[in-house]
């Protein structure tokens, strides 16, 4: 078993910076004959990736991963700074302890560690102690004590000797397995390990034993059923408390990661591919709010009940996510959110919580000052697995806290270097506080493809990486990462091949897309002669001139309604026309495709004084707004239809979904172009409704085209909001389900002989515009940056290949094989994307 002798112990030093610090224990490892000198320099760097403070005036620096070959045996010093060294923002180190490692022969020194973080004056202690055998003592713990000491603990009652788990020992997953098993009996069971107690009840607390695999455990259990729970427990620990072999991912793990080699060797944190392209930089958090709470509350009985019921309320969603995660990642990666449940019916917490409700804290202060503390432990866990909890703890301590709190918008900040921004997720106000020039890619820890973070992220021709999992927010401002949109991955604390590798492939990408920038106002014919529109989604007029510099053939939708946010009143006629006008001319002859208002569900506008609605999705929104406010309906189709002199402009109706409203919104749009003196003018509906899609060969017969919406029609089709921090990940537009509604779309257009576009995320999407395309979609209305690419894309195939995609796509179980199929027909054809 390892231990710290006083040879290993340096008192008194000083340093006058934290390099200095690192290079002196450095170079007690070396004379320790733990390390050669060579990992001194990885120490180093360890500090540019990962945080090495744990609190208390404690550090614990040591190399990456890479470097192991430098460890000549495990082993650890300390050496002490009396006077501090500073180390993080955190605060100073002055017991600093240097770790070579080749095996987890070191995690008790760490695990004994994690006893001094949490006691102030022991720490205080060991950093002006004059004597070596105190920290000696202290470090080694139980293990320094004589083996027979062992032999004379007696336990009276019921008692069961066990052994803590491997491969690692009594971490979040095998924990939360022993929690669950006593949680089916009344007897209250006692967890011993090497002189230390944990009520089994209590993850945090067995989290805090740091109990190394095959380590000896004690289990006491007092009680009715003390027997039998102790029955339980020991086939519990047989079987290895649930620490088998990893459980491989199903079908509904992340789109990309099963065929894109991911040989990065720093640590890869999996999520969805939104946009392409790959980033490296030091991360930032985007923070768009802030929760406050009251410190007291007059009524205890009722913040005890609020509190309740927010426990309840995030208890379901994590419920959600585990089953979300189940089917996504498989039950290995899903685990770690029954640990989180496990944290949030933890009884110390909760009887802490409520005790500070006693006391006439409100729910609010009293829930953040508990969750906060014991994320803070966690966080100082020398243990990386257990470390990394403190994250998802924070994250399930602020579902609790929203309900509890008022939510402050704050505003955005930025470095003055550009950064991967991470976040929660990003809304469509976030927009206008991004600078893209600060931006070098967006990583979130919900989200969809299909969500607002991917849309933004196409937008600005931005790597993205979505449904990552809250561990995303544990990543510190300024750590360098990678971020690899094709892949889907975050890649944390990259080796410096990792960084080579990246810097390769940004290069290869843009090597592409300049040669698809010199082919952009070729059209997208297929090699079988099929030819493909590729338009532009914008959403103010100045894009309109950009779009057609990116090679798009028109405008497939202009969103009016972005005239429309931000300010106190409506645009008038005029100022409309004036921005209509602006683009038609800008696209000078080229289509303009102009979606009329569509605001509601997660657009809200003050001036409207809509009133509040349970489901907003359900509700008020696109032409059912138009027809509350038909002032507003009939002022813009009048700057429309002026705009419409001076070149091709075509109407488009949102959220048709009877046709008596497509009758109701013709005879308005015509009672207007009558009174404007204008021509007829092309008419279009959205295609986002199940009813509209059924109703399709109906509404066919009165318009000149359909567009499918297929971020709306995703979330209609599958019950899924697109933004739900659970669900969006599997409201994929590629899912079969969705799929089968644009091919009942294309087969009711085709016999009345019109034409069908597409204008959601998945149109700029590879796979989606493959897929579309041959299901009969003749037109794709994407991101601007991602028109010379879609276009390349599609030039490089035959739409005999696309057709037959598209059928075994209609017969595929969802859309993790929709775009396995399309994968592997490029993969064929040798084309890149």
């Amino acid at each position: 078993m390892l231990t710290l002798t006083p040879s290993q112990v340096r008192l008194g030093r000083s340093a006058a910076n934290k390099a200095e610090a690192i290079r002196m224990v450095g170079q007690v490892m070396v004379e320790s004959g733990f390390i050669a000198p060579g990992y001194i320099d990885s120490m180093l760097k360890r500090e540019q990736v990962s945080a090495t403070y744990l609190g208390h005036g404690i550090a614990i620096p040591h190399g990456l991963p890479e470097a192991r070959d430098h460890v000549r045996q495990t082993g650890v010093v300390v050496v002490q700074f009396p006077a501090g060294v500073p180390w993080s923002p955190e605060g100073s180190a002055r017991i600093v302890v240097g770790i070579a490692a080749k095996s987890d022969e070191h995690l008790q020194v760490l695990a004994n560690l994690t006893g001094v973080l949490g006691d102030e004056t022991q720490s205080e202690a060991l950093a002006h102690t004059r004597d070596p055998a105190v920290i000696v003592q202290a470090l080694n713990g139980a293990a320094a004590a004589p083996e027979p000491q062992a032999s004379v603990v007696t336990f009276d009652g019921p008692h069961l000797q066990v052994t803590s788990p491997s491969p690692h020992g009594l971490h979040a997953r095998p924990a939360t397995v022993l929690v669950e098993v006593i949680r089916r009996f009344r007897a209250d069971v006692t967890v011993h390990h090497e002189g230390r107690q944990a009520n089994a009840r209590s993850l945090l607390s067995l989290l805090q034993l740091g109990a190394r695999a095959g380590t000896a455990l004690t289990l006491t259990a007092t009680g009715d059923d003390a027997n039998a729970v102790l029955d339980a427990l020991r086939d519990a620990f047989q079987s290895g408390l649930g620490e088998g072999e990893a459980v491989a991912p199903t079908a509904h793990a992340a789109p990309m990661a099963a065929t894109v080699t991911l040989d990065y060797e720093g640590t890869l944190v999996a999520g969805l591919s939104a946009s392409p392209g790959i980033a490296a930089g030091p991360v930032w958090a985007f923070q768009r709010e802030r929760l406050e709470v009251e410190e007291h509350a007059p009524d205890s009985a009722q913040e005890h009940r609020r509190l309740e019921e927010s426990l309840a309320g995030a208890a379901a969603e994590l419920r959600q996510l585990h089953e979300g995660f189940l089917q996504k990642a498989g039950a290995q990666r899903a685990a770690i959110f029954k640990a989180h449940l496990e944290l949030l019916d933890d009884p110390e917490m909760l009887s802490e919580t409520h005790g500070h409700i006693d006391t006439g804290m409100s729910a609010g202060a009293s829930w953040r000052r508990v969750f906060e503390s014991r994320a803070d432990s966690l966080a100082r866990l020398a243990e990386p697995t257990l470390a990394a909890r403190a994250a998802d703890l924070r994250d399930v301590g602020r579902r609790v806290l929203r309900p509890l709190a008022k939510v402050v918008e704050g505003e955005a900040t930025f470095p003055d270097h550009p950064v991967v921004l991470l976040a929660e997720d990003l809304a469509p106000s976030d927009t206008a506080k991004l600078d893209p020039a600060m931006v070098l890619g967006l990583c979130t820890v919900g989200g969809g493809t299909t969500s607002h973070t991917a849309i933004i992220a196409r937008s600005l021709d931005l790597p993205a990486v979505v449904a990552v999992g809250p561990s995303l927010l544990d990543l510190r401002n300024g750590q360098h990462c990678i971020l690899d949109g094709d892949a889907g991955v975050l890649v944390v604390g990259p080796s410096e091949r990792d960084r080579a590798k990246a810097a390769n492939q940004r290069e290869r990408t843009q090597a592409r897309r300049e040669e698809e920038k010199l082919e952009r106002y070729r059209p997208a014919i297929t090699l079988d002669g099929k030819r493909v529109e590729v338009a532009a989604n914008i959403s103010e007029a100045a894009e309109a001139q950009k779009a057609v510099d990116a090679g798009g053939e028109g405008v497939g939708l202009m969103r009016t309604e972005f005239l429309f946010l931000k300010r106190d009143n409506p645009p008038d006629e005029e100022e409309q026309f004036h921005a209509y006008r602006t683009m038609v001319r800008a696209l000078n002859g080229l289509p303009l495709i102009l979606r009329t208002l569509d605001i509601g569900g997660d657009k809200h506008v003050p001036y409207l004084s809509l009133p509040a609605e349970e489901n907003p999705f359900l509700g008020v929104r696109g032409i059912r707004l138009c027809f509350e406010r038909e002032d507003l309906f009939r002022t813009q189709l009048r700057a429309i239809l002026r705009a419409s002199k001076e070149g091709p402009v075509r109407i488009m109706y949102p959220m048709v979904a009877m046709p008596e409203e497509l009758a109701k919104a013709r005879a308005i749009t015509e009672s207007v172009r009558l009174e404007v003196g204008a021509d007829p003018v092309e008419v279009g509906i959205m295609i986002e409704v199940p009813s509209a899609v059924m109703m399709a060969d109906r509404l066919a017969k009165d318009v000149s085209f359909f567009s499918i919406g297929t971020n709306d029609l995703t979330q209609y089709v599958l019950a899924m909001d697109r933004e739900h921090p659970v669900l969006a990940p599997l409201a994929d537009g590629l899912h079969p389900a969705v799929l089968r509604m644009v091919d009942l779309t294309v087969r009711a257009a085709r016999k009345a002989g019109i034409w069908v576009g597409a204008c959601g995320g998945i149109a700029g999407d590879p796979s989606g515009a493959v897929v579309l395309s041959g299901l009969g979609v003749t037109e794709l209305s994407v991101a601007i940056p991602s028109i010379p690419s879609v276009k390349a894309l599609l030039r490089g195939l035959s739409m005999a290949d696309a057709e037959a995609v598209a059928r075994e796509a209609l017969d595929s179980g969802n859309a993790a094989e929709v775009r396995a199929l399309v994968r592997g027909l490029l993969a064929r054809k040798g084309t890149k994307v």
